[in-house]
């Protein structure tokens, strides 16, 4: 895959843009750990507790997700996570990784996204065995966020660039 800019590096950017870029991933960080504790609070994150949440249970008389209650979910989590993914990839192709690591993660990523759309409707309609689906999709994004959290980071920062540093001018 050729990369869509081969001139602009983040490791050469100025502090400024360096910090903008900063702030964004760790705006998206700060944001996924929510999401982390959000998921938690609610289903445990669990095979059981993710079933019940769409399922339903009635161990809490909980009632199963809704096609209106999926549907609006779908609708908003469809539009939303492949941006915030499309921008970490386009993040992590302004790094200096091999190309494989780049693809391996775009793939990885969206395939994680992808599941983690479908799952829910498998896990309500068809069976609680999907819950397997939607756990492969969050591993795969929670790995593939870390590398674009960590690898941009790592380039701006620290690799040439201590933080910070005096007489950084550009």
């Amino acid at each position: 895959m050729r990369n869509f800019n081969t001139r602009f590096r983040l490791r050469d950017t100025d502090r400024h843009i360096r910090l903008v870029y900063t702030w964004f991933l760790l705006l998206m960080f700060v944001g996924f750990v929510f999401s982390f504790f959000w998921a938690h609070s609610m289903t445990d994150l669990t095979p059981k507790g993710l079933a019940e949440h769409y399922r339903g249970s009635d161990a809490n008389f909980g009632e199963p997700m809704s096609f209106g209650q999926l549907a609006e979910t779908t609708h908003f989590h469809l539009f939303t996570m492949p941006v915030v993914f499309m921008i970490m990839v386009h993040v992590l192709y302004l790094t200096m990784a091999s190309p494989t690591l780049k693809v391996v993660t775009t793939w990885a990523c969206f395939l994680g996204v992808t599941l983690d759309l479908a799952s829910p409707w498998l896990i309500t309609y068809v069976s609680p065995l999907f819950v397997i689906t939607m756990l492969t999709g969050d591993v795969l994004m929670l790995l593939s966020f870390l590398v674009m959290f960590a690898l941009p980071m790592y380039e701006m920062w620290i690799l040439n660039h201590p933080f910070m540093m005096r007489g950084d001018t550009k």
